[in-house]
């Protein structure tokens, strides 16, 4: 039986029975359980996807995906979010969800490269290479990130693994002297860097909010039908 420490326990959200929006992974990275909960965390329970649950990169990648799997048989949209190492888990999760013919609607990997290459858990692992079953996936990485990006620009790049795929890579110029920490800062709001909040922040804001259209959409479509 795998224990794992009660700081790197899941944060579950408080939800009511039937819940429908979108289910929500974060995982965290190395030593970075509070800086996504006070920030990452934070933003997206409170701007309205309060089914958020945070999990740490050493979590089980088949118990994440447990939790995604009752998402999806109850119709809704599933996404990851994975922050540093925990960019790395959130392909690995969604390749567990791939063998479980689970579609993810949405992956997001933010500064998942560089030196995090160098730790066991990643060795032989490929990061890039973005699972088939997955619709869409937005990379972050900033040049200017000595920890989460590598030094070979291609190297940071996602790769599709079918055609059709939806991948987007974006890139942090080094010049905006964006660090690894400052990718994720949410609060307050004059520490958040401008570019950070354009391109990011309220880029995962617009996707999340495609997600629930989307799935509003179908429901109609499928209450219609009837």
């Amino acid at each position: 039986m795998i224990r794992i420490p009660f700081f790197q326990a899941p944060d579950y959200p408080a939800v009511e029975p039937g819940f429908n929006e979108p289910k929500v992974a974060a995982i965290h990275g190395l030593m970075g359980h509070d800086l996504m909960r006070k920030h990452l965390l934070r933003m997206m329970r409170e701007t309205g996807y309060r089914d958020t649950t945070m999990y740490s990169h050493l979590h089980p990648t088949k118990a994440i995906a447990d939790d995604l799997s009752e998402a999806a048989d109850a119709n809704r949209r599933i996404a990851i979010v994975g922050y540093s190492q925990g960019g790395f888990e959130a392909i690995k999760v969604a390749r567990e969800l791939a063998r479980r013919d689970i579609t993810v609607d949405l992956v997001v990997t933010i500064a998942a490269d560089g030196l995090g290459r160098t730790l066991p858990a990643q060795w032989g692992f490929n990061p890039r290479e973005v699972p088939a079953n997955v619709s869409r996936c937005l990379n972050f990485f900033s040049e200017g990130d000595r920890l989460g990006s590598d030094q070979k620009p291609e190297r940071n790049l996602v790769q599709a693994s079918r055609s059709g795929q939806d991948l987007e890579n974006i890139i942090f110029p080094k010049d905006e002297h964006i660090s690894h920490v400052r990718l994720v800062i949410c609060y307050p709001e004059s520490r958040v860097h401008p570019t950070v909040r354009a391109q990011l922040l309220d880029r995962l804001q617009t996707e999340l909010e495609t997600l629930t259209r989307q799935h509003h959409v179908s429901g109609s479509a499928e209450r219609a039908s009837k």
